[in-house]
């Protein structure tokens, strides 16, 4: 099975578990958390005014998510725009596809708060195991 498809497992399994299986395109209690109004939106959970107005500019040369962040979450299509803008500008760089490592998508996506071998990252990792195997991967990434 190709790379191509096993960045594909990556990628569903990390939209699946932030999402919580595709039911949720803003973080629960979100506006309560201290980096509000940018908190997790899409299904990749875009969070920080840094991270809305990259995208922004990337996907539409101005600040529009910045300032009106719920643009994010208004549509599946736009959830979804911003989490492949997501994948392709800030884990993809941080090696996890290229290395077969699945362990770095989750750095990338949430930075330290998940570190490899805790519970979270571990329910992260099987759910990309599933994935990849439903979808013929024989090259498992490591954790």
């Amino acid at each position: 099975m190709s790379d191509s498809v096993n960045e594909a497992a990556m990628f569903l399994a990390q939209l699946i578990h932030e999402s919580g299986g595709f039911q949720h395109r803003r973080e629960i209690n979100g506006a309560s958390q201290s980096y509000a109004p940018y908190y997790g939106r899409g299904y990749i959970q875009l969070t920080h005014d840094y991270n809305y107005r990259d995208a922004s500019r990337a996907i539409f040369g101005n600040d529009r998510l910045l300032q009106d962040p719920d643009i994010v979450s208004n549509s599946e299509e736009m959830s979804m725009r911003v989490s492949v803008w997501f994948w392709e500008a800030k884990v993809r760089p941080g090696g996890g596809p290229a290395r077969n490592n699945f362990g770095l998508t989750t750095k990338a996506i949430n930075g330290g708060l998940e570190p490899p071998g805790c519970d979270l990252a571990r329910r992260r990792y099987n759910l990309y195991v599933q994935v990849a195997r439903a979808l013929g991967v024989s090259n498992i990434a490591s954790e």
